[in-house]
């Protein structure tokens, strides 16, 4: 697939590196490659073999005559050289420009040296990136502030584009909410179409790729929700409640039914209702632990096994709940399916439930912590455990 790219210019720490991994994934990460003009740590490429475009990441701005300076001229030197050498593998076709609320307040008096970066692609459409979008009240006062920094001039008025608002990764509240990734799905489909005609994915490429994009971001989820049921459940006391799981698991649930676009009505209220009780009277703390004690090999506290406990249950509703909402938003069930997702989850919080907890228990060493727990967890479920 020939590709079109796309230069990420902006200002240091508001999660560029962050962005281009939620959009690209994984696997694109370990492709990246110096650009051959201006100094390697100034430019980075990345590309999936899925998308239209490559990313190009570019030095972050910081405060400070000199070092914003040097990421202007680093990207000036890198696009005039990309002109004079013709080479189409250079040529930019859409330009990111990523901020947050922080960032924002400096962004009218950095406005002319960002202009003056990108000025060699004077027709490329400019997409301002409002990142970190937490709160819809900062995105407000973020989103007023890019506006009324492009209609100051004259001629920055007609170079923007669009301006969109991401959340690239998720983040657990002080109360509790899982907040989910959101605007990305937005962001790639606005860039494949700012393409040049011949670059854009095809509508059904497209939509395929952003179901594996939606996917991994669920994922994603289910791991912050996993390491907040760790939490919630590592108590030192002979016997987990995984009633103690039911907030935590109904917010994880909320949240990737978000990521799937599905619309909210009475019955999906209700499927998540049933899907959240499931997860919480399927199975008991007592009966796990009394099973575990027969398996010989395991030599952890209270606290510990509890926490195993706790983050298997979470992570399997999760999983289970990624499958069933996809199979819900690409029209292969529909939320009437009722009996069809119980016996999904009934199917996840039974059968090998316990051979992936004592996986993990068997793995684990006393003291580990919360974040090793998680990827034991994760490892029993990636590796289909049993005892």
């Amino acid at each position: 697939m020939e590709k079109s790219n796309v230069l990420v210019v902006g200002f240091e720490g508001v999660g560029k590196s962050t962005l281009i991994k939620t959009v690209l994934g994984d696997e694109a990460m370990k492709k990246a490659q110096a650009v051959r003009s201006g100094r390697p740590e100034d430019f980075q490429i990345y590309e999936n073999d899925k998308v239209p475009f490559r990313l190009i990441d570019t030095v972050g701005i910081e405060p400070g005559l000199f070092k914003e300076q040097r990421a202007v001229n680093a990207v000036k030197k890198w696009s005039s050289n990309a002109i004079k050498a013709r080479r189409k593998e250079h040529q930019i076709s859409a330009i990111w420009f990523c901020v947050d609320k922080y960032t924002s307040k400096l962004f009218p008096k950095t406005i002319d040296s960002f202009v003056e970066a990108v000025d060699y692609w004077d027709d490329v459409p400019i997409i301002v990136v409002i990142t970190q979008s937490y709160g819809e009240d900062d995105v407000a006062k973020t989103r007023e502030i890019v506006e009324k920094a492009f209609l100051s001039k004259k001629k920055y008025a007609t170079k923007l584009t669009e301006i969109v608002s991401v959340i690239a990764k998720p983040k657990q509240t002080k109360e509790g909410e899982v907040i989910p990734p959101t605007g990305i799905v937005e962001l790639i489909e606005l860039t494949n179409s700012l393409l040049p005609v011949g670059f854009q994915a095809s509508e059904r490429d497209i939509a395929k790729y952003l179901l594996s994009r939606k996917r991994a971001m669920s994922h994603a989820v289910v791991s912050v929700a996993t390491l907040a049921g760790i939490t919630a459940g590592g108590i030192a006391m002979p016997v987990v409640d995984l009633m103690l799981l039911k907030p935590t698991e109904s917010l994880e649930l909320e949240s990737i039914f978000k990521i799937w676009g599905i619309k909210k009505t009475k019955k999906t209220k209700d499927l998540l209702k049933l899907m959240v009780d499931i997860g919480t009277v399927s199975i008991t703390g007592k009966t796990l632990v009394s099973s575990l004690k027969l398996i010989p090999g395991i030599n952890l506290g209270a606290a510990s096994i509890n926490a195993i406990i706790s983050g298997t249950i979470v992570f399997a509703l999760g999983e289970a709940s990624v499958y069933i909402f996809e199979q819900i938003a690409t029209g292969k069930k529909t939320v009437d399916d009722i009996e069809w997702a119980q016996k999904i989850l009934q199917d996840s919080l039974s059968n090998t439930v316990l051979d992936k907890i004592a996986y993990s228990a068997k793995k684990l060493s006393k003291g580990a912590d919360k974040t090793e727990i998680l990827d034991s967890v994760a490892q029993a479920f990636a590796k289909g455990a049993t005892t």
